[in-house]
Formats: structure tokens, sequence, C-alpha cells
């Protein structure tokens, strides 16, 4: 019993995680050099404020404080903005989450369930907010550091439900992406076949329930 409860303890987190990891993504598109004279705060702004479209296939490993692996994983993303998100994990790992702007639908085909979650309630109090607000007020909760492609995003307060997010760039393409929750889990992410600017069907971040599946409904 013990290790059956340990065992749903660690899929909870991890599935924490996912979601977590799914905001970090929803804005990233494509990007363009900033000026010199530019702070990292505004370097990385001006980056966020360019954004279009992305899509990209991705390995992901999630790590606990001890550094042992919990998960890894592959699957495909596609992002659009404004904040719509469309992230697969390929089985055994399957798992499905949609965010169309409004709700966040995080979609589990092993226990054939789906639970909603408020799309703004999800993303406040951590950096991801930035990535799909470049002027929101919340950057003054959040410290920014630069060096070469890579820009590091670290909270102000300890609470924070993510405590740093890394975003690494090589030539003007995201490339790879860590981030650290207040749990010191850290998910790091790598793409592959990326595309940036294509043309994405808004049908793809649209969602319905599947018929036999249970919902989940967390929204206000």
């Amino acid at each position: 019993m013990i290790g059956i409860q340990h065992a749903q303890f660690s899929s909870e987190r991890v599935k924490g995680v996912l979601i977590k990891t799914a905001f970090m993504l929803i804005a990233v598109g494509s990007v363009f050099h900033a000026q010199a004279q530019q702070s990292d705060v505004d370097m990385l702004k001006t980056r966020l404020q360019t954004l279009h479209n992305f899509s990209a296939s991705f390995t992901q490993k999630v790590t606990d404080a001890n550094h042992e692996v919990l998960q890894e994983a592959t699957g495909v993303i596609k992002l659009k903005q404004p904040n719509k998100l469309y992230w697969e994990l390929n089985p055994p790992n399957e798992n499905i989450l949609i965010a169309d702007g409004t709700t966040l639908w995080n979609i589990d085909p092993f226990v054939e369930q789906v639970t909603a979650i408020n799309q703004d309630q999800a993303v406040a109090n951590n950096p991801l907010i930035l990535l799909t607000q470049p002027n929101s007020a919340a950057w003054e909760d959040f410290t920014v550091s630069h060096s070469n492609n890579t820009f590091r995003i670290d909270a102000k307060k300890a609470d924070s439900a993510v405590h740093s997010l890394v975003l690494v760039f090589e030539n003007e393409q995201l490339s790879s992406m860590s981030m650290q929750d207040s749990q010191q889990q850290i998910s790091d992410l790598y793409f592959d076949d990326i595309q940036q600017n294509n043309t994405i069907s808004d049908s793809i971040f649209s969602f319905s329930l599947p018929q036999g599946y249970d919902l989940d409904d967390q929204r206000n």
C-alpha cells in the first residue's frame, strides 16, 4: 500500500511539473536581436514582444532535488499567440495539454479524465506570465539576467510556484529551456524540428470532451 501511495504521489507531482512547464511554453515564438544598450530585462521583453507561432518536437527530463530522474518523455508542442498551446506527450507517458486562451485542459487518456483549470489562475505568481505578457507589472516581481544567448528569470518571492526559468536561444530560435519549481524539481526540455512563424490553425487549440471521459472542472 505504501508503494502504491508513493507511486500515485510521484505521478501527481510529475503532472504538476508538466502543467507548469506547459505555461513556460505558451508564448514561445520568433525572436530578433536586441540593441546592445538595452538592459537584460528589456532585451528579453523585446524578444517576447515579437512572438508569433512556434512548433517543435521535444525531449524532456524531469529530476528531483536529489537529481533522480522522475520522468523522461518525448512529444510535440505547438504555440500561437496570444496564450495558445497544444502539448502532447508520446506513449507510454501519454498526456495532452491544450490552452485555448481561457482554460487549460489537461487530458489523461490512461484514466480517461480531463481536468479544466482557469488559465489566468494557473499562471499567477510564476515567471511564465512574463512570457505571455511582456508589458505586465508582474515583471517587478522577478529579476532577469542575460549571458550570450541565455536568459535566466528568477522570482523575488520565496513562495513563487516557479523559482527560476532559463531560456536558451540558438540562431534566433528557442533551442532549450529549464525550469526549477518550489519543490526543487527541474524540468529540462530540448527542441528539434523547430518551425517558427508558420501558419497554425486555431482548430488545434479548441477542445471538446471525449466520449466516456470524466471532467474535473476546477475553474471558478
